[in-house]
């Protein structure tokens, strides 16, 4: 009987949101042992193009969405007076291999995945100075989608990086149910207590790679675990409902990611891949990852360690 083919690995890297005063070399430190494991594929929390296309069109409690990217994706399309509808062709036009950088460059924004554009060597491209200057931008934020992701998938000649962050359950909210903004706001205040125990330590703060390592313990998982679940019922009495609907659309955006994620690794068949993510992310993928997947096996941060 033959062997089963090798699997898929995956880590999962738990991040927080890197601090301005960070120092370069605490992040190039932790950056470098992520390198060093040569992943095949890089993931990142940030919308694909086609789900910036659909917030917009769809307009409503999503039309000028904030996060996962999408400001910076509409932007470097409207440098462009790139409509909507172009999205898929540009896609298609910055994967193509016969594309000249300049003409990559721009399909990535046309795309609405301006990310993928800092992969490639832009600044000798022939590009309008605005566009130039978005790019350098984009390239000199701090966030880990790009200081890390984007930068290690720049370094192995990676292709684009995935984009597999999602926001399901947008008909929940679409429009904003009376309430919702101030029951999130109570929400917050209910466990802002408990976050301060999911913080690492501040002796951590210059070694990002043990921030890292902390966010991944089974004694944080299990509390950032309960702050996005069991503790989002156990206050909003008057209001139980709206808890429910923050509830569902936490765990419905989570499996949404998951099966990005998953479909991702389809990409790199025994190979491996790398997913820089919020740590609040972590527990739900892992569960949603780990259970009959057969080829996909999840690393864990220590085996990186010498």
């Amino acid at each position: 009987m033959p062997s089963p083919p090798p699997s898929t690995e995956l880590l999962i890297v738990p991040t927080a949101h890197l601090s301005a005063t960070t120092p370069e070399p605490v992040v190039a430190h932790a950056r470098e042992r992520l390198l060093s494991w040569r992943p095949d594929l890089v993931a990142i929390e940030a919308l694909p193009g086609n789900l910036v296309v659909e917030y917009e069109q769809r307009g409503g409690t999503f039309a000028d969405f904030q996060v996962g990217g999408a400001v910076d994706a509409r932007r470097g399309a409207s440098l462009l007076d790139a409509t909507p509808g172009e999205a898929w062709a540009a896609r298609r036009e910055a994967c193509a291999p016969d594309t000249s950088l300049t003409q990559r460059v721009l399909a990535w924004l046309r795309a609405r995945e301006p990310i993928n554009a800092l992969l490639l060597p832009y600044q000798e491209a022939n590009l309008d100075e605005a566009v130039r200057e978005f790019l350098d931008d984009l390239a000199g934020r701090r966030r880990e989608t790009i200081s890390i992701g984007a930068h290690i998938a720049r370094e192995l000649g990676h292709d684009c990086v995935a984009h597999v962050d999602d926001h399901a359950g947008v008909e929940n909210i679409d429009p904003l149910p009376e309430g919702f903004e101030a029951e999130l706001q109570d929400y917050k205040n209910e466990v802002s207590g408990l976050l301060a125990e999911a913080i690492s330590p501040p002796q951590l703060a210059e070694d990002l790679w043990a921030q890292w390592r902390f966010y991944a313990s089974d004694d944080v998982r299990a509390t950032t675990e309960r702050l996005e679940s069991s503790e989002r019922l156990v206050g909003g009495g008057t209001t139980p409902r709206l808890r429910r609907v923050m509830l569902a659309n936490w765990r419905a955006r989570n499996l949404a990611i998951a099966a990005r994620l998953r479909s991702a690794t389809g990409a790199v068949p025994g190979g491996r891949v790398l997913f820089v993510v919020g740590s609040s992310h972590e527990v739900p993928l892992r569960t949603a990852l780990s259970i009959d997947q057969y080829d996909l096996r999840l690393v864990e941060l220590e085996e990186l360690e010498p």
